[in-house]
């Protein structure tokens, strides 16, 4: 991308036109001046949107595996080739940096996509008033996440009502002024935004004309998916009672799983407590498939040896779910290797090509607990630390943990449970700010990164800086 101008001059609609819903590839491009003209026309259009969350720029990699990568829970390996990752895995990643551009390319571009929707389908709403809010409502969602996940990379802190430079705010399709050069905005202000989209996404998704996901399928997003969406932000945002309430209402809504359950969520046979999933069809890669690739049979990178030791091997379901001691297809990979094997593929497909879990119970319950640990509640936090390591591990125990503890345990098991699941780098970050790594070898050349450092935050991309003369880059680049 050249900068949100070029993106606004470029950007173009892509819509599927496919019997599925969203699990089809884009077969042809729409422009909005001669294509939209039903509620029906919009739908498709959000289908597009949709499919891009696929990419490797987005949840086909870095919202589903760098901030692993970036992180403690993996150990680089022998195996891995060098790469457009490579500098970001040792936080020296640059402004030039293809995943650091191409992040910013892919959120601006689905946020384009979604605002073709929100800003046109008004005018077709008097045709079927609620099958226009179920449209409207899911683009809403869908560009108040991309502008979150914009914030989590490219701001330097999560406050709520932090006045630092955040990232340009985008509410207008691209046509509308194809000369835009936006300044970043402020997080308060990001905030306000994100929070606006969801909360009115969430009032016209309690009023659609039918259902969005079904028993087997729930690859859209639904009032259950805005509640989790905003129990995650106000988590951030340290709003705690809200992070209680909106975590509480998913929490209702999708049981968790059972143990017995548990491991089919991750082969696609169930989807017990999956709140939202990214669709991956054959062919498509994976969320995972640069930490390991089945298809390659290439363990790029290993669990790191402290991340192997927080778990109850012989107990805990999680473990035999998501990793595999010396797993191999084809290469002759040492026993001593703990490979990560919990997005293999499909079934017994060895393609990688599993759905991303977005959103899950497990995580839900441990925002709740994290919320209510950090605003007093203690026996409440404490409760649902106990309910999801019972429910996880044979034979558990409940804890008794209390203060600053009960914190530790909460984050212990956020690392537990969300492993390979695009948080680990955004805990610390918003959290403790420390990395040091256990086991940390070739070819990584970085161990340890400071609290103070600037490389918790990606730089601006080179090109919308050259581009767009109100953008300005971050501090350290």
């Amino acid at each position: 991308m050249k900068a949100i101008k070029l993106v606004l001059l470029s950007v173009v609609l892509a819509a599927t036109s496919c019997t599925g819903v969203i699990d089809v590839n884009p077969t042809h491009i729409l422009d909005e001046s001669n294509a939209l003209k039903s509620i029906a026309n919009f739908d498709a259009a959000l289908n597009g949107a949709y499919s891009q969350l696929r990419g490797v720029d987005s949840y086909g990699r870095n919202q589903a595996s760098i901030p692993d990568m970036m992180t403690d829970n993996l150990t680089e390996s022998g195996e891995n080739l060098p790469q457009g990752t490579r500098g970001i895995v040792d936080w020296q990643q640059a402004a030039d940096n293809a995943a650091v551009e191409g992040q910013w390319l892919i959120n601006y571009r689905v946020l384009n996509a979604t605002n073709v929707v929100i800003n046109g389908i008004d005018a077709f709403a008097s045709t079927n008033q609620r099958a226009a809010n179920r449209v409207k409502g899911q683009a809403l969602a869908l560009r108040a996440l991309m502008h979150f996940d914009l914030l989590k990379w490219y701001a330097n802190n999560y406050d709520r009502n932090s006045t630092d430079p955040a990232v340009p705010i985008m509410t207008a399709p691209a046509a509308q002024n194809p000369d835009l050069r936006p300044a970043r905005s402020t997080v308060r202000e990001v905030y306000d935004q994100i929070f606006r989209d969801l909360n009115e996404a969430a009032t016209l998704l309690a009023n659609t004309d039918r259902a969005l996901n079904s028993a087997t399928n729930r690859s859209r997003v639904d009032l259950t998916v805005v509640n989790a969406i905003l129990a995650r932000v106000s988590l951030y945002a340290g709003q705690w009672a809200d992070a209680v309430r909106f975590s509480t209402e998913a929490i209702n809504r999708v049981p968790l799983a059972t143990r017995a359950q548990f491991p089919g969520i991750w082969n696609d046979a169930n989807i017990a407590e999956v709140i939202w999933h990214i669709t991956f069809n054959p062919g498509e890669g994976g969320p995972a498939i640069e930490v390991y690739s089945p298809a390659a049979d290439r363990a790029s990178y290993d669990a790191s040896p402290d991340l192997v030791a927080l778990y109850d091997q012989a107990n805990d379901v999680r473990f035999g779910a998501y990793i595999t001691q010396g797993f191999r297809i084809r290469v002759n990979r040492p026993a001593a290797r703990f490979i990560v094997t919990k997005y293999l593929g499909k079934g017994t497909t060895r393609d990688g090509a599993v759905n991303f879990k977005a959103f899950r119970t497990g995580e839900m319950l441990l925002i709740r607990a994290e919320a209510n640990a950090r605003s007093g509640n203690g026996a409440a936090a404490l409760a649902d630390l106990n309910l999801l390591r019972v429910a996880r591990i044979t034979g558990f125990q409940p804890g008794t943990e209390s203060g600053a503890t009960l914190i530790t345990a909460i984050a212990n098991e956020r690392r537990r449970e969300l492993f390979v699941e695009g948080h680990r780098w955004f805990d610390l970050k918003r959290t403790t700010r420390t990395i040091e790594r256990q086991g940390c070898r070739p070819p990584a050349t970085a161990c340890n990164l400071a609290a103070a450092s600037p490389r918790w935050t990606w730089p601006i991309p080179t090109n919308e800086l050259i581009a767009n003369p109100n953008a300005t880059q971050n501090t350290g680049y």
